[in-house]
């Protein structure tokens, strides 16, 4: 549900709740609310109410945005196969962490259909060759996780966050900062 939905859903909970009040309390005999009631013009009621009407039809036929699934679906002849994201991220952790030069690493998976995009954000160690690691980390992952899952992988994307061990100098000299 988009943010705009839920603001929606706020204040038509808020509206409804206190539409329900005031015909709670009329019910029960309230004079101050009878009075109350006499003196709104008849054209807001009704501009209430058809708005009222309008959103409660956006509501009940409101479709979510479908969540990003949980697994990846492999439609095969024997049956479908159910993949989860989590258990793909895992492959491509795995086969990333081997490579030389990875001090720390994360990853993602976005599906689209039966592939997957990878995403690996990755802190490198000090004194490694940033391009070629970068192009070893994006073939090592995509050909693993291929083989490994079945999956076809559209793209590997790496980031990087940063070099282990840097150190930062802030200022004067005798100020500086071990990552």
């Amino acid at each position: 549900m988009h943010i705009v939905d839920r603001i929606l859903l706020g204040v038509y909970a808020l509206v409804v709740g206190v539409v329900a009040l005031f015909a709670a309390l009329w019910a029960a005999g309230w004079d101050v609310v009878a009075r109350w009631a006499a003196r709104i013009d008849p054209a807001a009621v009704l501009a209430v109410c058809i708005l009222l009407v309008v959103v409660s039809l956006r509501f009940l036929f409101l479709r979510g945005a479908p969540a990003d699934p949980a697994a990846v679906v492999l439609h095969r002849t024997e049956g479908d196969v159910s993949i989860a994201l989590e258990a793909v991220e895992q492959m491509a952790t795995r086969v990333a962490r081997q490579i030389r030069g990875v001090d720390e690493l994360t990853a993602r998976v976005h599906p689209s259909g039966e592939r997957v995009a990878i995403r690996l954000k990755v802190v490198v160690k000090p004194d490694v060759a940033v391009p070629p690691l970068i192009e070893q980390l994006q073939l090592s992952v995509r050909e693993y996780v291929e083989q490994t899952s079945g999956l076809g992988v559209s793209d590997v994307r790496v980031y990087v966050s940063g070099v282990a061990g840097e150190v930062l100098w802030k200022g004067n000299r005798d100020r500086r900062r071990v990552l």
